[in-house]
């Protein structure tokens, strides 16, 4: 009776409880002699069911997931003049998915790899700079310049210091008065026009045409590959491709003091913002007026404070 050690009261394997079945085909009223054991014919349907059920849910999911792939990667459509330029996504949406940290409208256009190849770039090499290629991504995606509001002449600045003077009922004081006023105004005006022009003097690297070198803030175009390392502006909105330790502040946009962590699962990065720690390789995707910090400038725009993103402290 070894072989039977097995079977036990309650909680036996199937393989014994078949070869106690099989011993006893012999026993009267075989129904009713085992009427309080499992049924282990029933028991192997309720299994084949089971997975059975499990495999049509994994495979619904998985159509799914497929169907909702497809609707998405089918609702853009490549605008023919972007198509005709030699690209495969416009600027409108770069701007979604980075300014929207939508992961899941990068993953359908193939990940930062896929959006390197619709901007006709290499993550490795950069844009061709041939001036033809240049001229076609500056039509299409803009250049890294904000909108200025203009400089004020020097009789707006005498017309401001007259109506403070009617403001005050001091008109008939002195004319001179309000003339020399509004010429030291006007003159500090351009002095700091002047600075402001040394200001963005601002230099990036970039690796174009296969080789690392320093361009304008201002001639970098959406498809380049910047280098930033601590204390760099992100000079354009843009997306992680590689580096180490990437930590950023984003407080200039969002007022949060805690720095974000940077990643290949968060590869966000937004014009203005600045690199507190860790060093990083990015695509720039959008540019000037379509990056978010320039939206922001727009809005700010009838305050006349013109600022790019490497001037921030």
């Amino acid at each position: 009776m070894k072989e039977f050690s097995e079977v036990k009261a309650k909680n036996s394997s199937e393989e014994a409880l078949q070869r106690w079945r099989k011993a006893c085909w012999l026993v009267k009223n075989h129904k009713r002699r085992f009427r309080f054991t499992a049924n282990l014919s029933k028991r192997f349907e309720v299994r084949e069911i089971q997975k059975s059920n499990q495999e049509k849910l994994r495979v619904a999911v998985l159509v799914s997931q497929a169907a909702l792939s497809f609707v998405q990667g089918i609702s853009y459509k490549v605008p023919d003049a972007v198509k005709g330029a030699g690209f495969e996504i416009c600027a409108d949406e770069l701007g979604s998915i980075v300014e929207g940290h939508n992961s899941r409208k990068l993953k359908v256009h193939g990940g930062v790899e896929g959006i390197a190849d619709k901007l006709s770039t290499s993550l490795n090499n950069g844009i061709n700079i041939s001036e033809e290629s240049l001229n076609r991504r500056r039509e299409i995606y803009g250049i890294n310049k904000f909108t200025e509001s203009p400089a004020k002449g020097f009789w707006l600045f005498k017309d401001g210091q007259k109506v403070l003077m009617m403001d005050l009922g001091l008109l008939p004081v002195s004319f001179l008065l309000c003339f020399v006023t509004a010429t030291s105004d006007f003159k500090q005006s351009l002095q700091f026009k002047d600075l402001d022009k040394e200001k963005k003097k601002i230099t990036v690297q970039v690796t174009r045409n296969g080789y690392r070198q320093k361009i304008s803030i201002f001639d970098l175009l959406s498809g380049d590959i910047v280098h930033l390392a601590i204390g760099d502006q992100v000079p354009a909105d843009g997306l992680f491709v590689s580096g180490y330790s990437l930590l950023i502040d984003e407080s200039s946009l969002t007022g949060e003091s805690e720095p974000i962590n940077v990643t290949c699962e968060n590869p966000f990065l937004l014009s203005g913002t600045k690199v507190q720690d860790g060093s990083c390789k990015m695509l720039v995707t959008t540019v000037g007026m379509r990056t978010q910090w320039g939206k922001l400038m727009a809005t700010l725009s009838e305050g006349g404070d013109d600022e790019t993103p490497c001037k921030l402290n």
